[in-house]
């Protein structure tokens, strides 16, 4: 691809999974990093959407109102992640101590 400044540009490309071999569609450049999304249903959020959101307010029982709060607690075979996401920061961004067969749970506050 052509150089378009200090950001490479990266392949982008689709790809047919029907039949029994795949098939490229579509081949282009594309700019920009797509990994670390944050999505969610918009019909979820537009029931709870509010313009300012206080996070001091939150009483949800699984809030971490902050990465000092941000944790990991073991309670028998579920692993509780108490976690915090500001844009595409996730503290905590390393979870260790789960075990084949735990249940994780992930709390995200943002």
């Amino acid at each position: 691809y052509l150089p378009t400044g200090p950001e490479l540009t990266q392949s982008a490309q689709l790809y047919s999974i029907d039949g029994d071999k795949m098939k490229l569609l579509l081949d282009f450049p594309t700019t920009g990093e797509p990994h670390y999304a944050e999505s969610i249903p918009a019909d979820i959020l537009m029931k709870k959407s509010q313009k300012i959101f206080k996070i001091e307010e939150n009483q949800h029982p699984y809030v971490a109102k902050g990465e000092s709060q941000a944790r990991v607690e073991r309670k028998g075979n579920q692993v509780h992640v108490y976690m915090t996401a500001i844009r595409s920061h996730f503290t905590p961004d390393n979870i260790e101590g789960v075990r084949l067969g735990d249940e994780v749970y992930f709390h995200v506050t943002n």
